[in-house]
């Protein structure tokens, strides 16, 4: 019999009821052990609140209602206790709660289609992470769930929705991509917790852990196959390791029109300095004068991340000998109050004093920045291998006190 799974209406409150009514006959003669109470929980009422929320679900076979649950993201306060092996923030967690099959037409595999019917709309809205609970004496909901992939992670005693002395087990399961689940094979939990300190303004739970040699290789990896099409159109990414293997990806992408095309696309979703300053395409160092032209675009623009990367593009291929004492005035004529922008600036300052001491040195002299950058850029410049003694006891002079 085919079952269709929709979005429950007002009109199927009674035979949602109905559902529950016969769960709790088949719990109280002893042919069910859902851990259900009647008149505590699942209620009308429960039905009636997920209607208001638009989150409850039925399934239909043969002209009724055989099958019922809730499908949303409101995690369970327990969950907050609970070690999950997939963690991330809340957009990505999915969540299939009061998942109620009809005791009367037990057998037409409505649970586990319900189940992947929960699984779909959770991989439409772009998500990765499926929890589940069930109380633990369900024995038969545990064993679907498991050969459903799901994983039990934790079992924590609770009172559940008003039924004391459950012990409530906390199931998981991962579904996302290939390159995904292939960041999540390659997570250090430690180093996850030490990038999440060093990037300030980035939630932690959006940290995989994967170590930045390890991207890196993917990525070439994904280039010569050909396997990241997909992925760099699917924007903006949840996770910082995301954006890091993004920013690699495009790094090493060899047709420049294709490259450029990319890096405008992703600059408006970068969103932290560390995956700004990985972006660095090989290719646009064998196309000089329009990268100049987009650099200008860039710093111009009001997104922090996209002049930071401008900055940084005429820090890496204009100092040298394509160097133009004008592109340092794009640099010095920069305002903004914003830490990322000018800590960039003092840096591309600092590496002018290494590669063009004295046109640099002119910009200090003629205090042509604010005193916050002027002074960091003596201090990184004089932190540097490439400025001689002299060089450095001469810009301690000049630094500007506040």
């Amino acid at each position: 019999m085919q079952i269709r799974f929709r979005k429950a209406v007002r009109d199927d409150l009674d035979a949602i009821e109905q559902i529950y009514d016969h769960s709790h006959d088949a719990e109280e003669a002893g042919q069910s052990t859902t851990g259900w109470v009647r008149n505590i929980y699942p209620v009308r009422e429960v039905a009636e609140a997920a209607l208001e929320r638009d989150d409850m679900y039925v399934g239909e076979a043969g002209g009724r209602i055989i099958a019922t649950g809730v499908i949303n993201q409101i995690q369970v306060d327990v969950y907050e206790d609970c070690d999950w092996v997939f963690k991330g923030p809340e957009e990505d967690v999915w969540v299939l709660h009061t998942l109620a099959v009809d005791p009367e037409v037990r057998g037409l595999g409505a649970g586990p289609a319900f189940v992947r019917f929960y699984e779909d709309i959770a991989r439409d809205a772009g998500a990765s992470i499926l929890r589940i609970d069930t109380n633990a004496i369900n024995s038969r909901a545990r064993k679907m769930y498991a050969k459903l992939g799901y994983t039990e992670t934790d079992i924590v005693p609770t009172v559940f929705n008003g039924i004391r002395g459950v012990d409530l087990v906390l199931m998981e399961k991962f579904a996302g991509t290939e390159i995904q689940k292939r960041l999540r094979d390659m997570r250090d939990a430690k180093y996850a917790d030490f990038q999440a300190k060093l990037t300030p303004g980035v939630e932690p739970e959006r940290f995989i852990g994967v170590r930045t040699p390890q991207l890196r290789a993917y990525a070439k990896e994904l280039v010569r196959s050909g396997g990241y099409e997909g992925f760099l159109d699917d924007l903006p990414h949840r996770y910082f390791d995301e954006n890091q293997l993004h920013a690699f990806i495009i790094s090493e992408i060899k047709d420049y029109d294709r490259c450029m095309e990319m890096t405008e696309s992703f600059l408006p979703y970068v969103n932290n300095w560390a995956t700004c300053d990985q972006l660095s395409p090989k290719v646009f160092a064998r196309h000089k004068e329009d990268l100049l032209r987009h650099a200008a675009e860039w710093i111009g623009s009001a997104d922090t991340y996209t002049v930071r990367f401008g900055i940084g593009m005429l820090m890496q291929h204009f100092l040298d000998k394509d160097f133009d004492t004008s592109y340092m005035d794009m640099v010095a004529g920069i305002l903004s109050d914003e830490y990322y922008i000018n800590m960039m600036r003092a840096w591309y300052f600092a590496t002018a004093l290494a590669k063009q001491y004295d046109a640099a040195l002119a910009v200090l002299k003629e205090h042509r920045l604010d005193v916050w950058t002027h002074n960091r850029t003596i201090q990184k410049a004089t932190e540097s291998r490439r400025i001689t003694d002299e060089q450095k006891e001469y810009l301690r002079t000049l630094k500007i006190k506040q």
